[in-house]
């Protein structure tokens, strides 16, 4: 996966790492948390989930005994040595993880950190003293911030600025210029940085999507454009909503000119608020 800016962070999370220091990264979804964790250290072990606490424990386990570091039932056998490490009580898990990474000065990746329960969190904390964890969150929630406001170094990761975020599309499109007219890799490029806004999964996302479609025509990207920004109209839906209820009212009871007069005044703003309100809500969903 590309990787474009963030020379601060990164290098804020190196010196913080090499020197033995804890690091949680924080940043929305899909803004890089996971590819800057990834290259603080090349040999660190990253599990993608510390939730539940048995896959966390069985993961972790099962990539020590990948490394050597735990011998097992002595078995070679990928598959064989994973079910043996399922078996096992979480308890038993948890001491031979802890036995296994002494002294190794392993760094461990954990990502979606922000779903670590209160049990996990015990785990992490009696890991914390044999390891360096680098945790990848969104936010952090009561039960975590003990331990994450006193032992960890912050690093937060803001949207990519409009510089970096063309540098990284500029790579993403590469592939695509031998199958893409110049005018029709223009469109997608101020496509992909019109819609992404800054976050660099969308533009993975995005750019995939063109990939495993084949050749992608100006029309094609003009269309998705088009339907990115579309909305329903309910205009005329709710013109003839309020007049059918005020033909209902007259109808029914009958009215004088000042009672019609206020009815359809009544209507009117009733009419306005709800269009006004639909419009935000469709303005709303078409935020990435």
């Amino acid at each position: 996966m590309a990787f474009v800016g963030r020379r601060r962070a990164l290098e804020r999370a190196r010196l913080a790492v090499d020197a033995g220091q804890h690091v949680l990264i924080l940043s929305e979804h899909g803004v890089g948390k996971t590819a800057l964790a990834k290259r603080l250290r090349p040999d660190a072990i990253y599990l993608a989930q510390v939730s539940p606490i048995k896959e966390l424990l069985s993961a972790l386990l099962l990539e020590c005994w990948k490394r050597g570091w735990y011998e097992g039932n002595g078995d070679d056998d990928p598959a064989a040595a994973e079910k043996a490490i399922r078996r096992l009580p979480a308890r038993d898990q948890a001491n031979l993880c802890a036995a296994a990474l002494f002294e190794r000065g392993a760094v461990l990746v954990l990502d979606d950190f922000e779903r670590a329960s209160v049990q996990i969190m015990v785990i992490v904390r009696r890991l914390a003293d044999i390891v360096t964890i680098v945790a990848c969150a969104t936010g952090i929630r009561p039960a975590q911030a003990p331990l994450l406001s006193s032992r960890f170094e912050r690093v937060e990761l803001p949207r990519l600025a409009r510089a970096e975020s063309e540098e990284l599309v500029d790579k993403l499109l590469v592939e695509q210029r031998a199958t893409m007219k110049p005018r029709e890799l223009m469109a997608l490029r101020r496509h992909v940085l019109e819609q992404s806004q800054g976050v660099p999964a969308v533009m993975h996302e995005l750019v995939g999507r063109a990939r495993r479609k084949g050749e992608v025509s100006l029309r094609s990207v003009q269309r998705e454009q088009i339907s990115a920004h579309r909305t329903v109209d309910m205009t005329p839906l709710l013109v003839v909503a309020a007049c059918v209820l005020v033909a209902l009212r007259v109808a029914l009871r009958g009215v004088g000119d000042h009672d019609l007069t206020v009815l359809m005044g009544g209507s009117g703003a009733l009419f306005m608020l709800v269009r006004t309100f639909a419009g935000r809500l469709s303005q709303g969903r078409r935020r990435p």
